[in-house]
């Protein structure tokens, strides 16, 4: 199953009049190459949050039901973000926070890293599992408790990350903080160059809660949402030339691409050649 971890409302605002946009697709040694595509042809994994060891009707539940919920609560708030309106009710900003957190952690590789670290901490060896396990153990059993543990249900690892997965999405802190951060929606219509955006379109500062804490996004070729820790920090940014940000957006959402970048045309190949996966893309997911 298809599962887009870029979803396809997002990406919809960059649609030109054939309904598709442009995609550029890196490969071999940052080769890049581009093509017209709608946006079902895009952005996705086969089986990514697919949950092992289910029955066949749930296995697709996580991304059915779990992420279907969070972007469909989450267009109301992109359409009115889109429309220069920010929101004041607090379960329009919830859902668009949770969103926002969702694309950190929904891609292959943040998966695939969440899933190693989870196995890794789950079946590491600990004294005290292993002195009771010993006094059970029957005739045999394996002699450790964690390849008694994978004996009994190989999958479950696997399983019980992708669900974690699902509540650090959710995470009661992370979303208190982005809702209550100062939102702004950078109008860049005038400019002559758009806003690309990728499949790694968040950028944030290294902490959230310093004084020039941000999380923002494109959600446009010519809107570029941000949320700031102070009120401060929004003054100044907002201060800046408006060149300036769609240049260090554009930087951010190209060098932090690790596989489609998305734009309106083929105008700006040479940016991609230039920048794509230059950056780290932001993680809250210790390296393993």
């Amino acid at each position: 199953m298809k599962h887009h971890y870029i979803p396809q409302f997002y990406l919809r605002p960059w649609l030109g009049e054939d309904r598709q946009l442009q995609e550029f697709k890196r490969g071999y040694r940052d080769r890049i190459t581009t093509k017209r595509v709608f946006t079902k042809q895009t952005g996705y994994a086969i089986d990514l949050y697919t949950l092992p060891g289910v029955t066949e009707e749930t296995k697709q539940n996580v991304e059915k039901f779990f992420m279907g919920f969070v972007d469909d609560s989450a267009v109301k708030a992109r359409d009115m973000l889109l429309a220069g309106e920010i929101p004041t009710d607090a379960n329009i900003r919830h859902s668009w926070a949770r969103f926002l957190l969702s694309l950190v952690f929904r891609n292959p590789e943040e998966v695939a890293k969440f899933k190693r670290h989870f196995r890794e901490t789950l079946l590491a060896p600990d004294a005290e599992f292993q002195r009771r396990y010993e006094a059970q153990r029957s005739e045999g059993d394996p002699e450790l408790f964690e390849e008694w543990m994978e004996q009994q249900d190989p999958t479950h690892a696997e399983r019980s990350a992708v669900l974690t997965l699902t509540r650090l999405m959710e995470h009661r802190n992370v979303l208190r903080l982005i809702k209550g951060m100062y939102w702004r929606v950078f109008d860049t219509s005038r400019m002559a160059r758009n806003l690309v955006t990728s499949d790694r379109p968040v950028m944030m500062t290294n902490g959230l809660g310093r004084y020039d804490g941000h999380f923002a996004i494109p959600i446009s070729p010519t809107k570029l949402f941000v949320a700031f820790t102070t009120k401060q920090c929004l003054d100044e940014t907002a201060a800046k030339p408006l060149g300036t940000m769609v240049r260090a957006a554009n930087d951010a959402a190209i060098g932090q691409a690790k596989k489609f970048i998305y734009g309106v045309d083929e105008s700006q190949m040479t940016e991609m050649r230039k920048r794509v996966a230059k950056r780290d893309s932001p993680s809250f997911i210790r390296a393993s």
